[in-house]
């Protein structure tokens, strides 16, 4: 029953999101501060069709169970043109809050860009990661890279923002968990982002890390492990969800 709740109040927390940065995207759009042509206002616009077609897809989808994998929907996908349709949609976002979203990729992949799995999940798990790290960054920039690492495909979310405390990180994936900061920064929110991010990141077998220092900033690091078939991401030896029993312990001993 708890499981049910929080994949439902999961899902309204994205589709909230979604529709937040929509909005403030057209309200820019309406001031004029991308100018007043077609041509001027076309990649907001194409943006904000971005964001609508993600929120329709979340819906339509009932993907709730987020910490769950259907093999049906784990398809191929190209990781390199997916990050940088996501970085058009968060870019007019970030320039709303004076902040700079940085775009880094390799000029080669020694093993492609190739990625399968649930891209609307995997969609949520990046875009509650950019999200908080446009929320928790003040001034600054905010960076989604895409590398290599031996033969792994990594991204990395790193932003200038105010940090997480030392004795904060076990918590930080705990569903409903909120650091003690966010109402001095007057940040709202659920607490659901970084639970969503590493239930997406388990299903599918990735590892995801962070690294942060106070008032300094925040890096995510999800590893994408390299398979034999070429192709990063779910492989057909991998089970189709994450057991309760499993789950119980990753939260229960606050690993990550």
């Amino acid at each position: 029953m708890q499981q049910e709740v929080l994949s439902i109040l999961g899902l309204l927390h994205d589709v909230s999101n979604n529709y937040q940065g929509a909005s403030l995207v057209l309200n820019q759009i309406i001031d004029g501060a991308y100018g007043q042509s077609l041509e001027e206002i076309k990649p907001l616009l194409i943006a904000l069709q971005q964001t609508h077609e993600r929120g329709v897809s979340l819906i339509q989808s009932k993907r709730t169970a987020f910490f769950e994998l259907n093999p049906v929907t784990a398809q191929p996908f190209d990781m390199l043109s997916f990050l940088q349709n996501n970085y058009s949609r968060f870019k007019p976002i970030a320039q709303y809050h004076s902040l700079n979203l940085h775009y880094e990729t390799q000029s080669s992949y020694k093993h492609g860009t190739q990625v399968r799995g649930d891209s609307i999940s995997i969609d949520r798990m990046l875009c509650n990661l950019v999200t908080n790290a446009i929320k928790y960054t003040l001034a600054g920039d905010i960076f989604l890279r895409l590398l290599n690492q031996e033969n792994d495909l990594i991204i990395e979310i790193e932003d200038t923002g105010c940090g997480i405390a030392a004795e904060q990180l076990s918590n930080i994936f705990i569903p409903l968990w909120r650091a003690p900061n966010s109402n001095l920064l007057h940040q709202s929110g659920m607490g659901l982002g970084l639970y969503i991010a590493l239930c997406v990141a388990h299903a599918h077998g990735l590892t995801i890390s962070v690294n942060s220092v106070v008032r300094q900033g925040t890096k995510f690091t999800i590893i994408f492990p390299y398979k034999d078939d070429g192709i990063y991401g779910v492989d057909g030896r991998m089970l189709p969800f994450v057991t309760k029993t499993s789950r119980k312990s990753e939260f229960g001993s606050r690993k990550f």
